[in-house]
């Protein structure tokens, strides 16, 4: 009878159902007006406007936040379809009107930016169908509320920092992890490093890290490893969390970082940062494509997934991204 009134009534807006999905997903309402990038007070007046229409509580509401109530529940699987359905009206109809002149917008966490950001804008731009493309770059957990919200077509991340159940993940590369430090012969403390292709993780006890919280995906990968070997690292050292800052900490000798390849090659051409693989255990973790599931199949989409996969293996051919390809049959290379 709820979801039937909303149907015959149509005074539901999508604009409402939008905010009633990125608010049960979030559980709270000030997170669902972060990842969709409002005014709270906005976000409040919506949903007290839905709940009013169809007559019926969606939310219990305390100071830990908001839960589903059983109305909500229901109400949560019809407003999640819904705004499925229309999505797909919408790029069908936008397929059609706008083939020319199509304007990717790409999210991607600094590490991944670094390496394909400029040879991404140069691929695109010699794409025969003019598809134009605007990227953006911010923490894993950032990348995954544009995506959710839809401010972004295709997030560059890793599994643990976006919501499976509604996109579509394309595996890129399985990337590996490098021990980061100063190339500078004035730090002694990382002599040991030195000249060394490999260092085992239970070694990195003995160096000063620099990392972000657990918040952000490559915290809960450290920390992933961290429970697996039952060592803990040397985490007590200022780190703002931002990528190019820590870079200047680890060039200057206050600390080293763990990062991909992709993160740090331009340093180590220039001869300021040197890095070595992490192994016993090897530590690497996949980056994917992630977009909406119901997007995916969009001839543009598929088309700036092939440009990222080109971009990814040419990368990878120049040893800039260390690693495995995950789409093509490949041997691990920059051991």
């Amino acid at each position: 009878m709820l979801i039937h009134k909303f149907h015959r009534g149509g005074v539901v807006h999508s604009k409402q159902l939008e905010y009633f999905v990125t608010a049960a997903k979030k559980g709270s309402i000030a997170s669902a007006a972060r990842a969709l990038s409002i005014a709270q007070p906005a976000v409040s007046q919506q949903l007290a406007s839905l709940e009013r229409e169809i007559k019926a509580t969606l939310f219990n509401r305390s100071f830990a936040g908001i839960t589903l109530t059983a109305a909500g529940e229901i109400f949560l699987t019809h407003a999640t379809a819904l705004l499925e359905q229309m999505d797909i009206a919408k790029n069908a109809v936008s397929e059609e009107s706008h083939s020319q002149n199509r304007v990717i917008k790409i999210g991607l966490i600094p590490s991944i930016g670094n390496v394909v950001s400029l040879p991404l804008l140069t691929e695109m731009g010699k794409s025969s169908e003019r598809l134009k493309v605007e990227i953006s770059t911010g923490p894993s957990y950032t990348i995954k509320d544009w995506l959710e919200s839809k401010h972004i077509d295709i997030a560059l991340t890793y599994r643990e920092a976006v919501d499976e159940k509604s996109t579509h993940a394309t595996p890129l590369i399985q990337e590996e992890m490098h021990l980061v430090f100063s190339a500078s012969t004035e730090k002694r403390e990382f002599e040991f490093l030195r000249h060394r292709a490999e260092v085992s993780f239970c070694e990195l006890r003995q160096v000063p890290l620099l990392s972000p919280g657990k918040k952000d995906s490559l915290g809960q990968l450290i920390a992933y490893y961290e429970q697996k070997t039952g060592v803990m690292l040397n985490h007590d050292h200022a780190y703002s969390g931002q990528l190019m800052t820590g870079l200047r900490q680890v060039i200057n000798g206050e600390g080293v970082m763990i990062l991909p390849t992709s993160a740090i090659f331009h340093l180590k051409e220039s001869g300021l940062v040197e890095s070595v693989k992490i192994v016993e255990p090897d530590m690497h973790r996949t980056v994917f494509a992630f977009t909406d599931k119901n997007a995916v199949k969009q001839r543009h989409i598929q088309q700036a997934l092939g440009t990222i996969k080109k971009v990814v293996s040419a990368e990878y051919d120049l040893q800039h991204w260390c690693g495995k390809l995950e789409f093509a049959t490949s041997v691990t290379k920059c051991r």
